[in-house]
């Protein structure tokens, strides 16, 4: 009895489920899923289809078995696998809420995805001890230049131009966000100072958010300086120079300018270590042996 006779005398005991497609939304994409139909058989049919049949050979099997590993293979492969979820980037909390808008870049990775999620988590982490305004702004810059040193080396060409496009959002978020936490605090100040009669410095807090707001005030201004400084990948010794440069022009407080450039040093230092962890990464394989 041939495959079609058996479906043919199993039709009225065959059982036949449709399965609509469907969009799902993942990481901001839609994907949508195939239509299938499923067909079950009785057991019954099923028996007396495979008393009929001759038994495959181990060749055949075994190579039916290579065909599914292959496909099951090359499925897998069509998908890019994510981090794992113990890694540090997203147990840091310090990395934590931004590990999840990062999603886009594993899809399109050169490296495996824990290298990645490696190299993210490292760019988005600062030296411990941020001061002041200035150095505040120095760390945002860094990570400018981290995020996109990391865009340079491991992503994909074809998402190079959206991933930079994301970093520059990415960066003016932590902006906007550091200029709603200068303005409630401004805003905490200038009520309590107005609560205890003290109309000075209610005034001068109050001068301090409607700069914050026409995007004059210094942590502004700073900020967008460092940015500039490290926009450009060129020469990342210059960065450091001209970051110096500003910290003595300043005219701040010995102690104040002391602060600032211990911390270019410590985001100096920090920077040699990404980039050294980074470029062992871009090592071919074959290369190891000459570093034993």
């Amino acid at each position: 009895m041939s495959i079609q006779e058996v479906s043919a005398s199993a039709a009225a005991q065959s059982q036949y489920e449709v399965r609509a497609s469907k969009t799902i939304t993942f990481g901001g994409k839609e994907i949508v899923t195939e239509s299938s139909i499923s067909v079950s058989i009785s057991a019954e049919a099923l028996a007396r289809g495979a008393e009929s049949q001759p038994k495959p050979t181990k060749e055949q099997s075994e190579k039916v078995a290579r065909e599914m590993a292959v496909l099951r293979n090359n499925d897998m492969a069509s998908y890019a696998r994510g981090p794992s979820l113990a890694g540090a980037f997203y147990g840091d909390p310090a990395t934590a809420n931004d590990a999840v808008s990062f999603i886009d870049f594993f899809q399109h990775s050169t490296i495996n995805a824990d290298d990645m999620a490696t190299a993210l988590h490292q760019a988005l982490t600062s030296p411990q001890g941020s001061g002041d305004e200035t150095t505040l702004g120095m760390d945002v810059a860094m990570t400018q230049a981290k995020l996109n040193y990391v865009v340079d080396k491991f992503v994909s060409a074809d998402y190079q131009q959206q991933a930079r496009d994301f970093v520059a959002g990415f960066v003016a978020k932590k902006g906007e966000q550091a200029d709603q936490t200068n303005r409630a605090a401004l805003t905490q100040s200038a009520a309590l100072a107005q609560s205890r009669g003290d109309t000075a410095q209610a005034k001068q807090s109050q001068q301090a958010i409607e700069q914050l707001d026409a995007g004059t005030h210094s942590s502004q201004t700073d900020r967008k300086a460092m940015l500039a400084i490290t926009a450009n990948a060129d020469d990342s010794s210059n960065w450091f120079a001209q970051m110096n440069q500003r910290v003595e022009n300043s005219g701040s407080l010995p102690f104040v300018t002391a602060l600032e450039k211990n911390h270019i040093g410590a985001l100096q230092q920090q920077w040699s270590q990404f980039t050294t962890l980074l470029k062992a990464a871009e090592q071919p394989a074959g290369d190891e042996s000459q570093h034993a």
